[in-house]
């Protein structure tokens, strides 16, 4: 017999025996918190955890969240699993609830130790309980995201799924012996977004859910998944197929909302009369330190000619989608090994963006430069009947000198 379908037979196995453990440490183990209050219907989690943190208007935005939410994945990469008490390992429901609540700044203390003796991973301290409440103002958190030991999968589907949100498509899709090919054509059809819970079952009876992790997206062609796995024994990030082509315990998913599916807009270079040379840094912040990329009038390659699908998302009452972006002359286009070439006249401008919706994927474009220090206006143009899920290279920057 082949090896690679040794292995196969060896991770079913596995897989099998680790998810019967997990169901009945969860029917022994969980403690049931109080009942979540049913509000006004949300459109996704974080709506519900930023009407939840007492100060919605302080509250991180969604771009901010989503991006926390997969850095705080990262931080807890190759910490030990566990199927029993969750004190230094993690099992699939304790592996989100700890990266939501490294998110909200709700977690007591954490840090990840490394055991050179059994070459683990492991979190380096042991739960404390009276600490915990203290963080999260109660015995359960008001985001409703702390368990003794973790966040239980059944829990968070019965109490958020069909009250709270709307799952995106099924709220029980069978994908069983899914292929690569099948989940990215699903996801991208539903519109999923990385940072979005995603529930597993085995079986139809509704019992239990039986697995948890968080979507991290399309990389490399291959849809992902940050999870703490029972086969590996690791939280880890993961090709979704291979839960799904080779284990074929998980027969059932849900993908539940965290954020909203942001709007894309792309950047390109006019060089008007063509009498001038110029190449322009774009920055997430005005001190010009958050790098996006940049473009240029000269350049032929077609990265730095041009940004494509830049991000945005929509504001707190979601009227529009909205972004500033900071934009920094140069001098030159091009690069010395390393050393970035630029001259004395770095003028940087305040790029404002506005989409209005109009219906489902077409609204209004409509964006503004400014000079960043003086607020001095240069331009402005609108666009309508933008298609601003598909995005384009709609919007010029050109030489305001």
């Amino acid at each position: 017999m082949e090896v690679k379908g040794i292995r196969k037979i060896a991770l079913k196995a596995v897989a099998l025996f680790l998810m019967t453990a997990i169901v009945a440490g969860i029917a022994g183990s969980y403690m049931d918190p109080v009942d979540v209050v049913a509000d006004a219907k949300y459109q996704t989690l974080y709506d519900v955890f930023r009407d939840r943190s007492g100060d919605p208007d302080s509250f991180m935005g969604q771009e901010e969240f989503r991006n926390a939410i997969l850095a705080n994945c990262k931080k807890l990469n190759t910490v030990c699993y566990t199927s029993g008490a969750q004190v230094d390992s993690l099992a699939c429901d304790g592996f989100v609830s700890m990266v939501l609540r490294l998110t909200f700044g709700t977690v007591h203390e954490v840090k990840v130790k490394y055991d050179y003796k059994k070459k683990k991973r492991y979190i380096s301290y042991k739960f404390n309980t009276k600490e915990e409440h203290k963080i999260g103002d109660s015995y359960v958190d008001k985001y409703e995201i702390y368990r003794p030991g973790g966040t239980s999968v059944t829990w968070i589907y019965n109490n958020y799924v069909g009250k709270l949100v709307n799952a995106r498509g099924s709220s029980r899709k069978k994908v069983e012996g899914w292929t690569n090919k099948d989940w990215v054509n699903y996801l991208e059809s539903i519109g999923a977004q990385p940072g979005d819970l995603i529930l597993w079952d085995n079986d139809y009876n509704k019992t239990y859910w039986t697995h948890i992790g968080i979507y991290a997206g399309i990389e490399n062609g291959k849809a992902v998944i940050w999870h703490a796995s029972a086969v590996w024994g690791i939280c880890m990030k993961q090709i979704m197929a291979e839960m799904t082509e080779e284990t074929k315990y998980l027969k059932l998913a849900c993908v539940v909302p965290m954020t909203d599916a942001p709007a894309k807009v792309g950047l390109c270079a006019d060089n008007g009369s063509k009498l001038r040379e110029f190449s322009y840094s774009l920055y997430k912040d005005e001190n010009c330190r958050q790098y996006l990329g940049r473009i240029s009038s000269n350049c032929t390659l077609k990265e730095q000619a041009s940004l494509e699908n830049i991000a945005i998302y929509p504001n707190g009452d979601k009227t529009a989608y909205e972004k500033t972006i900071y934009v920094r002359r140069d001098m030159s286009p091009f690069k010395i090994g390393n050393a970035e070439l630029a001259g004395a006249d770095q003028t940087v401008y305040m790029l404002k963006i506005k989409i209005t919706p109009d219906d489902n994927k077409v609204g209004t474009l409509k964006y503004s430069v400014y000079g960043a220090k003086d607020i001095r206006y240069y331009d402005s143009q609108t666009i309508y009947d933008y298609n601003y899920r598909s995005g384009g290279r709609f919007i010029l920057i050109s030489d305001y000198r």
